[in-house]
Order: C-alpha cells, then sequence, then structure tokens
C-alpha cells in the first residue's frame, strides 16, 4: 500500500536555521573529500536484520558522495541534523532518532 502525505513547507525560521548551518559547515569542509547538504537528499540502507530504511536529515555531512542513486545515498552520513518544529517534533524525537541511533 503506498501512502501519499501532503506536508507544508517548513517555515522561513526552520529554512533560516538549515541554511546558516550548511554555510557554515561548507565553508570548513572545502578542502575535505566530505559535503555538507541541506534537506534535498535522502539516505536509504538496509539494517542488519535486513529492514529496509530511508530519511531525510535537515542537514547531513557525507564523505562517501559516490554511493548514491540519484539524490538518494546508499550508506549512512557521517553527521545528520534535524530542526525541531511543533508539527513533527514528536517523530524526530522518537521513530526518526532511533533510526539514527541504529
Amino acid at each position: 500500500m503506498i501512502r501519499i502525505t501532503d506536508i507544508a513547507g517548513a517555515r522561513p525560521e526552520h529554512s533560516a536555521v538549515i541554511v546558516n548551518f550548511v554555510a557554515a559547515v561548507r565553508e570548513q569542509l572545502r578542502n575535505s573529500t566530505c559535503y555538507v547538504f541541506s534537506d534535498n537528499v535522502q539516505y536509504r540502507w538496509k539494517t542488519r536484520d535486513g529492514e529496509e530504511k530511508t530519511v531525510i536529515p535537515d542537514a547531513s555531512i557525507n564523505c562517501r558522495v559516490k554511493a548514491r542513486k540519484g539524490n538518494k545515498f546508499l550508506d549512512i552520513p557521517r553527521f545528520v541534523m534535524g530542526v525541531l518544529s511543533p508539527s513533527t517534533e514528536g517523530y524526530d524525537r522518537g521513530e526518526k532518532m532511533e533510526i539514527y541511533r541504529r
């Protein structure tokens, strides 16, 4: 079963936090093999028990950018950042945090 959910756009303050973080980190990674991405990329991988997981962090750092298909990275990012908002805080602090923790 496919579920389609219409998600409203983020508030400008939410986007500003992401943009400011990406801008600051991008400069620090300039001479590195790592890249910082905003919330337009997905990470997909299989857990040890074979379950497939996909997450879209608000910002991420990845040092293995060749392991991807389109805008989906096929491995775990080096760093993820989530900006909490009232509408997604429960999921972000619960299920999504547990996915990141694993």
